[in-house]
């Protein structure tokens, strides 16, 4: 036990739901990503997935380097981090007119996802940093700041990742104990801005960055017909023919017909295969991840390390939960890949950054608790010499 210790840092309980998660992701991808493998990547689907295993081994290597780093350098760093992402942000929204940058040798990599996870170690820094200050007026306008910009320019691109950020960051700045009638009023503020959007937007009758795109999947979500053969009604047949206990393994139908199943649909194809049951066991999956978040989060005395905590828990936690809905037609689509199963190479890596750092944090705490231990026996032992 020792020995895995000295190797395994971090909450052994959230490796066990990592490396459960990374192996369904590798048979779902193999199963799902025929149709995209052989029509746009231009490779058989073995290839396709072995390039994946490439991505959950570098997402391994990210889990158990954060385990071994110490959080000081995460907050040392966030503020660097942070900034190197807004301008890959802004070049890829402004250079490159899109979601995604095109990297030589490396491939294509989004931006958004390296930016949201910067963001919440950044926004945590400022938080435990300014501990003192957070009921102080105004202070919660400045602490937007940072997300509004980050989050601003991911929505042109990718307006449910920049909700889902957003939504995030007030979690953590409401944990951390930002003043509550400030924070109220700086939401009023950008929900007025927002309405002003929407109006202005309908008023010019005019498509403004992805206004047609989301409100056609609005509609096709309201009004659906059965009759067409698009992503939305053949995930939920998938989840509908995969009944309780699944049509088997590479027995997908659906999954091969879906140009997206490896993405943003491969909840469906997992139910198609495996059943409900299997559907069911990888949300109590991402349950128990959020809660064991959660509960590094009580134990931590240090304001960084509950808020990282609380922040990708709860990253990790609702991306997985809006993803299963979208699958089984509960709300309409929205891009989100299921992390740590979806095929892909930038989301990947940058989300096990993410979880490094939670699993940094869980190894401090582990290192407390040993130095106590020791203490504690070395003041037992001295204890029974004295009384000797």
């Amino acid at each position: 036990m020792s020995k895995l210790s000295a190797i395994v840092k971090g909450d052994r309980a959230i490796w066990v739901v990592f490396i459960f998660l990374s192996i369904v992701s590798l048979l779902a991808v193999y199963t799902s990503i025929g149709f995209t493998a052989r029509h746009d990547l231009g490779r058989s689907p073995l290839l396709a997935t072995l390039r994946h295993l490439l991505f959950v081994l570098g997402g391994y290597v990210l889990v158990w380097g954060g385990g071994r780093i110490h959080y000081k350098y995460f907050v040392r760093y966030s503020f660097y981090a942070y900034v190197g992402a807004v301008a890959f942000l802004f070049v890829a929204l402004v250079v490159f007119g899109g979601r995604w940058i095109r990297i030589p040798v490396i491939g294509s990599v989004q931006p958004s996802e390296f930016a949201k996870i910067c963001l919440l170690f950044y926004l945590a820094t400022l938080l435990s940093k300014h501990k003192d200050s957070l009921e102080e007026k105004y202070f919660a306008a400045k602490l937007l700041i940072p997300v509004v910009i980050t989050c601003g320019l991911i929505f042109p691109e990718n307006l449910s990742s920049a909700i889902i950020t957003f939504v995030v960051s007030i979690i953590m700045m409401y944990v951390a104990g930002v003043k509550k009638s400030e924070l109220g009023k700086c939401l009023l503020a950008l929900l007025v801005l927002a309405l002003i959007f929407v109006v202005v937007t309908m008023w010019m009758d005019k498509s403004v960055f992805r206004s047609e795109t989301w409100a056609s999947r609005v509609d096709k979500w309201l009004h659906p017909d059965p009759k067409i053969y698009n992503q939305e009604n053949m995930s939920r047949m998938a989840v509908a023919r995969g009944g309780l206990f699944g049509a088997g393994i590479g027995n997908t139908i659906h999954g091969r017909l879906m140009t997206q199943a490896h993405n943003d649909f491969i909840y469906a194809v997992i139910v198609e295969e495996a059943g409900s049951i299997v559907g069911i066991a990888i949300l109590l999956a991402y349950s128990f991840l959020y809660l064991r978040c959660l509960i590094i989060a009580r134990k931590c005395d240090k304001l960084f390390g509950k808020l990282v905590c609380v922040g990708m828990g709860t990253l990790i936690y609702v991306q997985a939960l809006v993803h299963i809905c979208v699958s089984v037609g509960v709300i309409p689509v929205t891009g989100q890949t299921l992390p740590f199963i979806s095929y892909g190479g930038s989301a990947y890596l940058f989300m096990s950054i993410g979880l490094g750092g939670v699993q940094s944090i869980a190894q401090d705490l582990r290192r407390q608790k040993a130095h106590s231990e020791r203490a504690a026996k070395q003041a037992s032992v001295q204890e029974t010499v004295t009384t000797e």
